[in-house]
């Protein structure tokens, strides 16, 4: 028997007003038992605020506007009487669904099956071109009539893309694991779930197999693989300590590319998993190309080319490729190129738990070793792919001199890489180690922070309606976004105009269910967008909430700036995580202890000033 609209937003509503993520995960878990293999993945994918796994787009894309017209439609359609107009009822509840449910309220509805809605929601979305808005405004004011109160505040809160339950994907695979028996399953879940980044699919795997359905789960073109992460050290000594003989590589400063091919489409995914493959028509080609109707995933650094140096272009000029439109003509004005650094899938076979040594041997014979070799009559390269530059280092000493030598070429430094290591999908470890200049040189580093919430401006910057953001860093272990940061400065005028714009289109009237923070910005948004932060040091601080545990202090920035606009590369999740402060303020407070020795008292007395 299929499961009704109303049965899951019961469910939803008790999630609501849950604030233990053991609790949510128990609930939800209760809730993924109860349902049918074909109600799974719509189930996850509503819990994760989609329509699709996030890979593949599919947010409804409506604005709260659209929905006030859906509403103001369905209020005349079926002449329900109102005390005030629906505009007057939006403002004063904030919540638009809020707002239907108390437009629907003393009205039945119907108990439709969760399917039904679903099936429903992804027409309504795919409605397009002229007059669309109409056609979404009429479809959805029709669903709302046949909806409960309850159900017709989940949907409307689901369309406008504020369902507010506070559920990350850790807390949907915890509660998979509890479904499934608990502990003992939540590793193989990580697993299938890094190996195709798409919890519906896992779901439905476990509905029709259990636990042998997730283990036979493998990578397959078309379902991006949970990127590898690197650990950082200070050192080329401590680089070696860590992990011996190594392969290092040259770290670019570029678009990071997974390129799959199923041998007759090719794909190319971000390292937030967005599809970009429309940005990069030249990788597209030269894929096809060179594997034909062969399958395989790899990943490489895409880098804008300078064909009158015959080098690279920073990436603040790389970054203008990010298009959807004249994409061609900024192809032919900034061609890219990739370096590829790894091997996952070809023919049909996983490469991901071969050695590293073993996947680069492969990838030197399947792309040019030497990149980009000019033929005199071109302007600009003749080929699109090479492989990153790669030395083996068995001595500290060769590490140093090769970072010295990458920092000379303009990149931002190196990755060292265990030479039996597996390729570890989602994880960050020590298999792969990055050594940048800011960890040799400074305490500062740059930590890539989630925006979550932000106040209006004073003074001269009134005009702007933005005078600083709340920033926070990501808690794995809560699934949270924890604050660390209030900064109000490294933008330009403009660039802090098209930050509250973006900000503005993501508010929402109380703290998001994900984010743990005392401070309170005037005004809170969901936590979607990263910047790259620099900051003087980290501290400890009683208000932040960042590394607070019980009753003691947090960790904050001291003097913060923003040193970027939105990533566009980078998801909430792929922001910075406490246990990396925690390692960054570590090794901030060891140099300061060197610092103390005698003759050094100077220099302890300006830091800690």
């Amino acid at each position: 028997m299929s499961v009704s609209i109303d049965e899951v937003c019961v469910y939803f509503s008790r999630l609501e007003s849950l604030s233990s993520r053991l609790e949510m995960a128990r609930m939800l878990g209760e809730l993924l038992k109860g349902l049918s293999v074909p109600e799974l993945a719509p189930v996850v994918y509503m819990v994760q605020g989609q329509l699709n796994p996030p890979f593949r787009g599919g947010e409804m894309g409506m604005s709260s506007k659209l929905v006030l017209r859906a509403v103001e439609r369905a209020v005349s359609d079926a002449s329900i009487p109102l005390s005030s107009r629906p505009e007057d009822l939006l403002g004063t509840l904030g919540d638009p669904g809020f707002l239907v449910e108390q437009v629907l309220e003393g009205r039945s509805g119907k108990s439709l099956p969760l399917l039904t809605v679903f099936e429903e929601l992804c027409a309504l979305s795919e409605h397009s071109g002229e007059g669309s808005q109409d056609g979404k405004v009429r479809a959805l004011a029709g669903l709302f009539l046949s909806l409960s109160p309850l159900s017709g505040r989940f949907v409307a809160r689901f369309v406008v893309g504020k369902l507010r339950l506070g559920v990350g994907d850790a807390t949907i695979v915890d509660a998979m694991a509890q479904w499934q028996g608990g502990k003992q399953s939540k590793t193989s879940i990580e697993r299938a779930y890094n190996l195709c980044s798409d919890l519906g699919r896992v779901a439905t795997a476990l509905g029709q197999e259990g636990m042998e359905g997730v283990n036979s789960l493998s990578p397959i073109p078309g379902f991006p693989i949970r990127m590898a992460l690197c650990e950082r050290l200070s050192s080329g000594e401590e680089i070696f300590d860590k992990i011996g003989v190594c392969a290092v590589e040259s770290k670019y400063d570029g678009f990071r590319c997974q390129v799959h091919s199923d041998g007759s489409r090719v794909q190319v995914f971000s390292r937030n998993l967005e599809e970009t493959t429309s940005m990069f028509p030249e990788i597209v080609e030269a894929t096809r190309i060179l594997f034909g109707n062969r399958s395989v995933i790899f990943e490489g650094e895409a880098l804008g080319y300078n064909a009158d140096t015959g080098g690279f272009h920073p990436f603040q000029v790389t970054i203008t490729r990010k298009r959807k439109h004249n994409v061609l003509e900024k192809s032919l004005e900034i061609p890219l190129k990739a370096l590829v650094f790894d091997l996952m899938y070809l023919d049909g076979e996983s490469w991901l738990e071969k050695p590293f040594q073993k996947r680069r041997k492969r990838i030197e014979e399947l792309f040019p070793v030497h990149a980009f070799a000019m033929d005199e009559h071109e302007t600009a390269p003749a080929g699109v792919f090479g492989t990153s530059r790669l030395i083996v280092a068995d001595h500290p000493s060769i590490i140093d001199q090769f970072f010295d030598e990458v920092l000379e070429e303009g990149f931002e430094g190196i990755i060292a890489k265990r030479q039996d290591g597996v390729y570890t999908a989602g994880s960050r470890n020590f298999n792969w180690i990055k050594l940048k200049r800011s960890y040799k040189e400074t305490l500062s580093d740059t930590l890539d922070l989630v925006l979550i919430g932000y106040y209006a401006g004073k003074g001269q910057r009134t005009r702007l309606g933005i005078g600083a953001v709340l920033a926070a860093a990501y808690d794995p272990e809560r699934d949270a976004f924890v604050s660390i940061a209030r900064i109000g400065s490294g933008l330009t005028e403009e660039n802090w105009i098209v930050l509250r714009e973006m900000l503005h289109a993501s508010e929402v009237p109380d703290r998001p269910r994900s984010v743990l923070s005392e401070i309170e910005p005037e005004y809170w948004v969901e936590p979607r967008y990263v910047v790259s932060v620099r900051a003087d040091d980290i501290t400890r601080s009683p208000q932040h909430m960042c590394g607070r545990e019980g009753d003691g202090e947090g960790y904050a920035l001291r003097f913060p700036r923003m040193v970027s606009q939105v990533r566009a590369d980078k998801g909430p999740m792929d922001a910075t995580t406490v246990s990396e402060v925690k390692t960054l303020f570590d090794r901030q407070r060891n140099l300061l202890a060197r610092h103390r020795k005698p003759g050094n008292e100077e220099v302890v007395k300006k830091r800690e000033e």
